[in-house]
């Protein structure tokens, strides 16, 4: 049996957390969640997850920041991210994009659109076991 893929959610609104921990769950996922950029690091770095949902607007570090920093680290470098958030105009996109984001999502999301995402950035990063 293949264990559960984790998500570690990260985004400063409870409700948004609720909604995509919901929506994860229901898919089968575990999920994570952090409530501001810092305690995302914190969460990442003790305990890697699969893929990161990011919003851009958090306390402490934004979206931005925290994938800034998920890149410039060799452990969690390579771990997808998808930025979650209403701030979804063409310079945020861009923006996301330029800090190495895989993808981008805008709020309020479509739960099967979100899956959708998750379930091809997860497929597209799946290195086959030697």
């Amino acid at each position: 049996m293949a264990r559960a893929r984790t998500i570690l959610v990260a985004d400063d609104d409870p409700e948004c957390l609720q909604r995509a921990r919901a929506v994860l769950e229901s898919e089968g996922f575990r999920v994570m969640t952090a409530r501001d950029g810092d305690e995302a690091l914190a969460k990442l770095r003790a305990t890697p997850p699969d893929l990161v949902l990011l919003d851009i607007i958090m306390p402490h570090r934004n979206g931005y920041q925290v994938c800034r920093a998920m890149r410039a680290d060799p452990a969690l470098r390579a771990l997808p991210v998808l930025f979650v958030s209403v701030k979804s105009q063409p310079s945020d996109r861009f923006w996301a994009q330029r800090v190495g984001a895989d993808g981008f999502v805008a709020k309020p999301f479509d739960p099967a659109e979100l899956v959708c995402e998750i379930v091809a950035l997860l497929q597209r990063t799946d290195v086959p076991s030697s």
